[in-house]
């Protein structure tokens, strides 16, 4: 588990538009986590969490075990500590455990047994009390000029502002080995990438927002994430 990676699923999944907001989240929702999961589980999540996120929370020196708490009781100490309303820090809730079990399973049913299901959502989440598109998280187009600059920094792939596209060549059980990891990252992010043609030694993917029908930051992101994988695998 990476720092920055785990606040930046935190903060697509919540739909925190400021670092600070998403690295906000963590360290009440963990600190929260901690005082309710019981020694071997807080223990896990210890050794789960980057050292400074250990360290932020406060999770190192939590007590644990404070019996099985109840959706409304976990929200009012998201919102004591965060210092934001019930319904922000109900999706906050939700945002850092959905990431915790994405970045490692073990730890998403430790948490899932003592967590009411209602605050284990897994998909991104939108704050209802966000002022605007940008501030919600919801996915904004990028221009011209930028989209020239991160195509830089993304040699293998070439489109325009509907969408990028990149082809992957490697042996059949690679493909398939990218696209287990790729189905994971999509999951963290919250984004997918679009499989325009396969074959058994090919693979060409498209990088856009459908509903946007244009390419936004996060796809970008996942382009980077994608070439990764690949990197990793090939």
């Amino acid at each position: 588990m990476r720092h920055q990676e785990f606040l930046t699923g935190v903060a697509t999944r919540g739909g925190f538009a400021e670092t600070d907001d998403a690295r906000r989240a963590a360290d009440a929702v963990l600190a929260t986590l901690a005082e309710h999961l019981p020694g071997d589980d807080r223990t896990a999540l210890v050794e789960a969490l980057p050292n400074l996120l250990e360290v932020e929370s406060g999770v190192d020196r939590a007590n644990g075990g404070g019996g099985t708490p109840t959706e409304a009781g976990l929200v009012d100490e998201v919102a004591r500590r965060s210092g934001w309303a019930p319904e922000r820090a109900r999706y906050a809730l939700i945002a850092v455990i959905g990431q915790l079990g994405a970045e490692d399973a073990d730890l998403g049913e430790r948490i899932g047994r003592v967590v009411p299901a209602d605050l284990r959502g897994t998909g991104p989440t939108l704050p209802p009390d966000a002022a605007s598109e940008g501030a919600q998280g919801r996915p904004q187009p990028v221009d011209a000029d930028e989209l020239a600059r991160e195509l830089q920094r993304l040699p293998e792939w070439s489109g325009d502002l509907s969408g990028i596209e990149r082809t992957v060549e490697l042996p059949p059980e690679r493909l398939d080995l990218v696209l287990e990891r790729l189905r994971r990252t999509e999951s963290e992010l919250g984004a997918r990438l679009r499989i325009v043609d396969r074959t058994p030694t090919s693979l060409t993917v498209r990088a856009r927002t459908e509903s946007l029908q244009a390419v936004a930051a996060i796809d970008l992101d996942l382009a980077a994430r994608f070439d990764e994988i690949v990197g990793a695998v090939g």
